[in-house]
């Protein structure tokens, strides 16, 4: 019967359309893993100073302070005043759930002098905030 070898040549063919629905899952699969890994940007342009220490916190910080080499200071992505640093700090403690895991990280550029630096960490100090990181990129070994 020709009818039935008419049937069992098409089963045979239709394993070649598996092969483009394969190809777009695996692009699919590439592309959610870039962009998976793509990270909230800073407010402005910030290169930590380098530090031989890798230990990574285990929580995200509640706070973010970033400090760019111009004397532009952001503070969870809101440029602030250094006066107005305490009082924003204060109200946001009050009102965090979880008082034992918030923390503070200060994010500056590595060219910053620390006489720049330390009136943001005073500002941390006066709203009673005792856990505060500094952010720092792990200098890579020249091998």
């Amino acid at each position: 019967m020709k009818i039935g070898e008419k049937y069992a040549a098409r089963n045979a063919a239709n394993d070649d359309n598996m092969v483009p629905l394969i190809n777009v899952v695996f692009l699919m699969l590439v592309f959610f893993m870039v962009a998976g890994q793509i990270q909230k940007a800073d407010p402005i342009a910030v290169m930590p100073p380098h530090s031989v220490n890798d230990n990574r916190a285990a929580t995200d910080p509640s706070i973010e302070i970033v400090l760019g080499t111009d004397g532009s200071l952001y503070v969870d992505d809101t440029l602030f005043a250094i006066d107005d640093v305490q009082a924003y700090l204060e109200q946001q403690f009050t009102s965090a759930p979880d008082k034992d895991a918030f923390w503070v990280q200060i994010k500056a550029d590595g060219g910053i002098s620390l006489e720049k630096l330390r009136p943001v960490f005073n500002q941390v100090r006066l709203a009673g905030l005792t856990k505060v990181s500094l952010a720092t990129q792990l200098e890579r070994g020249t091998e």
